[in-house]
């Protein structure tokens, strides 16, 4: 489940500007529910919005917020909490923090960056405090989902980009693969395929490891299905519900 987690917060792409749809779903707020899955058994609940940030426009609030079953908790308890937020004119990353509960672990980290001095301060309990030199812009690993959403995804393109995650800085191409039509518990959408690679290793260094996202054929790009092929099997995260607004970030039990 973690490498799961990890892996499906980590796509996206490196273009500048906000797109007129994404920024007409910014301004009301959007809430996305998905049924998580692993090996065909549902084993939770995952909910992830984005909204501006209250009494600051020109910033954007991203959320993602995962919880396991009680019936799954037996088995693999997740509790993860996971925001960014981020420049609302190119996406670039200010502040990303997550908080993670799986499996009897936990872990917590925040990173701050400043845009003027081009640096970014990692934070963890019980460990010293991190400056790392970045570019801009920055990505984190939650705020390139929404990003890719805002770009051509034709198939046969490839976006590369840059993103900081736990305190290292990777390339990453995000690969348009083809196009499908899915059905998953919100309806029948059809989507295009992207596949992140890592450069270098990385998050993705697992040879064996997969991610694949299909977003809607649309200018809303909508990522409908998230899958993530893992040593320990398959876990997907389908589509459930969109809705506008945001009435909270956790996911309905």
């Amino acid at each position: 489940m973690k490498k799961f987690v990890i892996a499906l917060l980590c796509v996206g792409a490196a273009a500048l500007g906000r797109s007129a749809t994404l920024d007409s779903i910014v301004v009301p707020g959007e809430t996305l529910d998905y049924n998580l899955t692993w090996l065909s058994i549902t084993g939770g609940k995952l909910r992830t919005t984005i909204a501006l940030v209250p009494n600051d426009p020109q910033r954007i609030r991203l959320t993602f917020s995962a919880r396991s079953s009680s019936s799954f908790a037996f088995i693999y308890k997740v509790r993860d909490q996971i925001e960014s937020i981020v420049n609302r004119e190119d996406f670039s990353t200010l502040r990303y923090e997550k908080h993670l509960r799986e499996g009897g672990r936990t872990k917590d980290d925040t990173t701050t960056i400043d845009e003027r001095r081009r640096i970014a301060t990692r934070r963890r309990p019980g460990k010293d405090t991190e400056e790392i030199s970045v570019s801009k812009p920055i990505f984190d690993p939650l705020s390139l989902v929404y990003h890719l959403r805002d770009l051509d995804l034709t198939p046969g393109r490839a976006n590369t980009f840059t993103v900081f995650a736990d305190g290292k800085i990777y390339t990453l191409v995000a690969n348009v693969t083809g196009r499908q039509t899915l059905e998953t518990p919100a309806g029948t959408f059809h989507t295009v395929i992207v596949e992140p690679k890592m450069q270098g290793g990385g998050i993705f260094r697992d040879e064996d490891a997969s991610l694949t996202i299909w977003y809607t054929d649309d200018a809303r790009h909508i990522p409908v299905r998230i899958r993530s092929e893992v040593r320990v099997g398959t876990i997907t995260a389908n589509l459930r519900r969109i809705s506008a607004g945001i009435t909270t970030i956790e996911p309905p039990r």
